[in-house]
Parts: structure tokens; C-alpha cells; sequence
């Protein structure tokens, strides 16, 4: 066989080649070079990044003829023979088929021996995870004192399956996931080598395909140019790896926005008659929707992703809200785990659109929306507000100036001074009195009889991670169990919550709406909450509703202090929103409690002045 795969073509030859895992070859560089060597090495990370690469680098340097240097010199008798593999004193050893205490123990009896062709004997042991129990105890101590001449190179992509005293006695090194930068300027690298004709969306598109694995990302090159010789496009690389074209994602995402479960199960479809596998098209979606967020919410994204530049994702992104986002993601996130262990994934997928389209399921999503805008409406007012008394304070030191004025010219200055300027004086003063009562009112009134910044301290010093796992794990089946409609409704608001921090007896959730807090913190309303919770989970649990950006805030505050402080019982500052109230006395009344949900949140954001029409 002549041909040689381009990902054996192209591994790289000294630490320089070696891409994207700068952090690595620096160390090693250095410790080879002032002849610094450890006797034991772990490299541990994904697959195809490298390790058993940098391995046989390191095997190289440390027996070339130069050496003590930095990289080897790839020309020497060493070097060229360890390369070619002609040199037995360099040992790879495949865990996964010899992974038995008899194998392991030939190796502890052969490392006494000197090395015959170079200085050091290099055991380079791929996948150790897979060895047995019996096998690693074997191995100890050997690896914690073996002779001069030899070093061990243990290569893992599963660092937690090795036991902690194998851990111990070697340097981890942690090689990460190749970035898109450093992949795809590696790839073009070999595309120039091979004088290869390939379109730098498709060269992207490979990159987002190998998920950080730059071996996977040359092996589809490689299969790309078998596949279409002369020119490579995004559409060749989209048929042999399985992906969904861009403008089938997109045609997809705008079926399900616009509730069209009909069109989104024929594209569906169309892609899996294409051969596209269900699992694959479901990942792709949720890719598309995670980076709709992404685009959304952060500014630094991927400049090499081509989704971020297409005018019509751009577009679709500002039509999308965060929260009807999150819905779908989690209906293709559970979508995902059925069809995992199903013989027909085609059906769960075709569910999952149609629950999407539905527009009775999504509406707690669309409550949600029409409430966060009700909010941004009251805020306008209140701006609205101030500016009104700005401007009557502002006409009113106008009116008096003009009427001093004009006494000064009439010269009657006392009678206008008594009785004019007062009877101006007089109800303006009334009105700005009334003024200073609202602000004095609103500035004093002090939220933490409802939210406690007592309770939120007291669960984040005590924080139980075990508990919250275990509470998260079962929060969006709270609504199954409720017959009564309205614990039901109250059950399901809860489902739209998210538990951020339990301390067993107390938790804490987030909404991304005001108005949902202030009405789950109404005493009427939180005891039958309460009840919800512990028929839930059988246990009594208090809790505290805040938004999203209110504990996201306080959670900022106490890291801080937490690294301040280097542990010790953290105190924070009270709780301070515009939009929560203390509710702490008030009590829902039977009219607003029979009241359809949406009506008793506008009720909550606008008072009396909301009326109920038959």
C-alpha cells in the first residue's frame, strides 16, 4: 500500500509542528533543555490533540545525539531511527488489548535491563485507563522508582479512571481542545502542501466538525478530497460528515419559530432520504439555537464560525427572545437523550418539533414575554413621571421670577409678597410636599422583610451542591402531580424557575420576570408553594424568588468576598431592585386569585387602575 493517510503525513516532527498546545511544549521545552526530566509523565485530554504525538517527540529530543536541547535534531542516527521506529529501545504499549497484571508485570521485569541503542529506555503506554486494577498496583512501584535509564509516558483520555496513587507519581500535563484559529491554520498548511482546491467555508465547517480533535479534522480532509478531487465545497464536506447544511438549519429554526410543524417535519424528512442521521440533525439544531444565545448575549464569538457573518441568522437571533430560546433547547436537549436509546429516533424527533409548534405548551414562554414587557412599559412610565415633576418644579421658579418681577416694577412689593406670591406659593408647595411624601416613601420602604438578604446569606455559606443536583434533577416534573388548578398553575410558574443554591432546608430560585418574584413572595401564595415543594420532595423547604440579574449580582458580591476572606461566614448587602416590593403583609384576595394568570400580573404591575372587562 503506497498511500499514506495525511494525518500520518503531517504529525508533527518537533515540538514547533506541534499546534495549539503552547502551554505543553513550553514546559517540556525548558525541562529538556536544562536536563530537567521527570521519570514519570501523564498526558491526558481528547482525542487528537497530540499526546502520543508530543510523546514520541519527547522520546526523540531526550536521545538525540545533542541532547541536553530543546527539540530534536530529526537528521541524527537516533532521531531518524526512533522516526522510522527501527529502534526497539522506544516501547508503545496499547492499554485497551494489553491491559492484564501478566503484561504489566513483563514490563517491570524487562526495565532493569540497559536500553542497546540509545541513552534512554521510553515506555509509552496509550490509554492506560483500560488497565485493570491488578495491572496498576502492578505498575506502582515500578513507576514510582524505576532505574536511571528509563521514563514511562502514560497517554489517557479519561484522567478520572486512573487511580490517584498512579496520579501522584507522574507530572500531569492537560492537553486541551485544539481552538478553530490554530485548526484551521493547520489545515491550511497541509491544503497548500497538497495543493488542495478547498473553500475556506468548507475549511471552517471542518473545523466545527472535529470538535477540537485537529487528527479528526486532517482525516476528513483527507476523506474530502477522496470524495471530490478537484474542488472541495461546504455542501461535499456537509455530505460526508453527516452535517446539516446552513441554509437547511435555517430553514428548519424559522419553521418551528413560526409554529409550522408541518413544513419542519418535511424538511426533516428530505434531510434523513439525504441520509442524514436524526441524531446528527437534532445536534445541529441544538447547535443552531446555542448560538442564536451566543450571538445574542455575548460580544467575543468565533470570528472563523460563517454562521455569525449570514445576514438571515442575524436577522432571525433579534426575533427570538432568551427564554423562548431556552424552551426549545430544552425540548431538543430531551429529545436528544430519547432518541439515544431508541430504535426509532425519527419519532421522537418529529415530537419534539410538534411540541415546539404548539402554541398552547409555549404559552407559560409567552406569559413570560408579555409580562417582562408590561415591566419595561412601567419603567417608561415612571422616567414619563419624573420628567412631569421636573418640568412643573422647573414652570413653577419661572412663574414666581416673573412675578417678583413685576412687583419690582409696580413698587408694591408687600402686598404682593402676602398675598400673591403666597397664594402661588401655596399649592405649589402643597404639591411639592406630596412629592417629597411618594419619594420619602418609596426611597424608606425597605424590601428585606420579603427578601431577606438574611436567608439568601445563610444558603450560599452553607451551600449543599449534592442537594441542589439532586432537587434540579427532578424541578420540571413539579406540575405532573397537582390535580387543583391553581397549585397546578402555581407549579408551573415554579417550572419556569431555575434552583441556583439549596442548603437542604432552603433554596433559591431565579425568573427572569419581577413580577413573577413579588407574586411568588405573596404570604398566601408562598405557603401554598411551599406545600407544592414538599409533596414534591417530601420535605419542608423554604425558599426565596429573585431575578435573574438580582442574584446574579449577589453572586458576584460573594465570590468576591469569599476570595477576600479566604473562607469564613460572608455578609452582604441588602437587596436592592426597583421592581421588588414587600409583600410580606399583603394577601392575594379571592377575585384576583380566580383571576387567569396574565390578569393578576398586570393587576401586580399597575394597581386599581387595571379593569376587568366581562
Amino acid at each position: 500500500m503506497s498511500y499514506k493517510a495525511l494525518y500520518r503525513t503531517y504529525r508533527p516532527q518537533d515540538f514547533n509542528e506541534v499546534a495549539g498546545q503552547t502551554h505543553i511544549t513550553t514546559t517540556l521545552k525548558n525541562a529538556l533543555a536544562n536536563d530537567k526530566v521527570a521519570h514519570a509523565y501523564l498526558f491526558s485530554g481528547p482525542r487528537g490533540t497530540g499526546k502520543t504525538s508530543i510523546a514520541k517527540i519527547f522520546a526523540k529530543t531526550i536521545n538525540c545525539i545533542h541532547a541536553p536541547t530543546d527539540n530534536p535534531c530529526n537528521v541524527c542516527e537516533n532521531c531518524t531511527g526512533i522516526q522510522s521506529g527501527l529502534i526497539s529501545d522506544i516501547i508503545e504499549i496499547d492499554a485497551a488489548s494489553n491491559n492484564g497484571v501478566d503484561e504489566i508485570r513483563e514490563i517491570r521485569d524487562k526495565v532493569k535491563y540497559l536500553p542497546g541503542y540509545v541513552k534512554y529506555k521510553v515506555y509509552i503506554i496509550d490509554e492506560v485507563h483500560m488497565l485493570s486494577i491488578g495491572a496498576f498496583n502492578a505498575l506502582l512501584k515500578t513507576l514510582e522508582e524505576p532505574p536511571q535509564h528509563v521514563i514511562f509516558i502514560l497517554c489517557t483520555t479519561e484522567p478520572q479512571k486512573i487511580p490517584l496513587t498512579i496520579h501522584s507519581r507522574c507530572q500531569r500535563f492537560d492537553f486541551k481542545a485544539i481552538t478553530s484559529i490554530d485548526m484551521i491554520a493547520k489545515l491550511k498548511e497541509i491544503v497548500e502542501s497538497e495543493k488542495i482546491d478547498i473553500e475556506d467555508e468548507a475549511l471552517s465547517q471542518i473545523a466545527i466538525h472535529a470538535e477540537g480533535g485537529l487528527r479528526d479534522a486532517i482525516s476528513l480532509l483527507d476523506q474530502a478530497r477522496a470524495y471530490s478531487p478537484e474542488h472541495i465545497s461546504v455542501q461535499d464536506v456537509n455530505q460526508i460528515s453527516g452535517a446539516v447544511s446552513t441554509e437547511m438549519q435555517l430553514g428548519l429554526a424559522e419553521a418551528l419559530m413560526q409554529g409550522n410543524s408541518t413544513k419542519a417535519i418535511e424538511l426533516l424528512n428530505s434531510l434523513i432520504t439525504e441520509g442524514k442521521e436524526v441524531k446528527k440533525i437534532n445536534l445541529n439544531l441544538i447547535e443552531f439555537f446555542r448560538d442564536v444565545l451566543m450571538i445574542k448575549n455575548l460580544r467575543n464569538l468565533d470570528e472563523n464560525n460563517n454562521l455569525y457573518k449570514n445576514e438571515k441568522f442575524v436577522q432571525l437571533s433579534k426575533m427570538i427572545s432568551n427564554n423562548v430560546t431556552f424552551y426549545i433547547l430544552d425540548i431538543l436537549n430531551k429529545a436528544a437523550n430519547d432518541i439515544k436509546w431508541s430504535s426509532s429516533p425519527k419519532i421522537f424527533l418529529e415530537l419534539a418539533f410538534i411540541k415546539i409548534s404548539d402554541n398552547e405548551i409555549s404559552s407559560d414562554t409567552k406569559i413570560i414575554s408579555m409580562i417582562d414587557d408590561l415591566e419595561s412599559r412601567v419603567i417608561e412610565i415612571e422616567k414619563i413621571k419624573d420628567d412631569i415633576v421636573k418640568y412643573k418644579e422647573k414652570e413653577s421658579e419661572n412663574l414666581i421670577s416673573e412675578i417678583v418681577n413685576k412687583a419690582e416694577e409696580t413698587e408694591d412689593k408687600d402686598i404682593l409678597e402676602d398675598v400673591e406670591i403666597e397664594e402661588v406659593i401655596k399649592p405649589i408647595q402643597v404639591e411639592e410636599d406630596k412629592s417629597k411624601e411618594i419619594i420619602e416613601k418609596e426611597t424608606t420602604d425597605d424590601i428585606d422583610a420579603t427578601y431577606s438578604i438574611d436567608f439568601v446569606e445563610n444558603i450560599l455559606n452553607n451551600g449543599n451542591r449534592e442537594d441542589k443536583a439532586l432537587l434540579i434533577n427532578s424541578w420540571q416534573k413539579i406540575s405532573r402531580a397537582f390535580n387543583n388548578e391553581e397549585e397546578k398553575h402555581l407549579a408551573q410558574i415554579l417550572e419556569t424557575g431555575r434552583i441556583v443554591a439549596s442548603s437542604y432546608n432552603g433554596i433559591i430560585i431565579t425568573f427572569p420576570s419581577v413580577s413573577i418574584c413579588n407574586r411568588l413572595m405573596v404570604p398566601s401564595n408562598k405557603k401554598q408553594v411551599k406545600n407544592i415543594i414538599r409533596n414534591h420532595y417530601d420535605r419542608e423547604i423554604d425558599y426565596i424568588a429573585l431575578p435573574e440579574t438580582v442574584f446574579e449580582d449577589i453572586a458576584n458580591e460573594f465570590r468576591t468576598l469569599w476570595n477576600q476572606n479566604k473562607g469564613g461566614y460572608i455578609k452582604l448587602s441588602k437587596i436592592k431592585n426597583e421592581g421588588l416590593t414587600n409583600v410580606s403583609e399583603e394577601e392575594d384576595s379571592t377575585e384576583t386569585k380566580l383571576q387567569p394568570s396574565i390578569v393578576t400580573d398586570a393587576i401586580d404591575l399597575f394597581g386599581d387602575i387595571v379593569e376587568v372587562k366581562k
